[in-house]
């Protein structure tokens, strides 16, 4: 089957994540992808959180997430999206 989606190893997030997605719960995605995000940062794996932070991003602006601006600002700080 491979690698589990959207760059988590632990099937259990993964299927939570399939799970949100498929129900529309856009915000509950935004938190999977953040908390993805910070373990990935903590394991030193900065390409595997950008990834994780960018589809935050995404679904954060898909969402109306109050959070996307500072997402996108860390986006920004991190070297993964221009400011401007």
């Amino acid at each position: 089957m491979g690698r589990p989606a959207h760059g988590r190893r632990d099937r259990g997030v993964s299927d939570e994540l399939r799970a949100a997605i498929d129900a529309g719960a856009l915000r509950r995605v935004v938190d999977l992808y953040l908390e993805g995000a910070a373990v990935s940062d903590a394991a030193g794996d900065t390409d595997n959180a950008g990834f994780l932070r960018t589809q935050a991003w995404i679904y954060a602006l898909e969402a109306g997430d109050p959070r996307a601006g500072d997402i996108r600002a860390q986006l920004v700080a991190d070297g993964r999206e221009r400011d401007g």
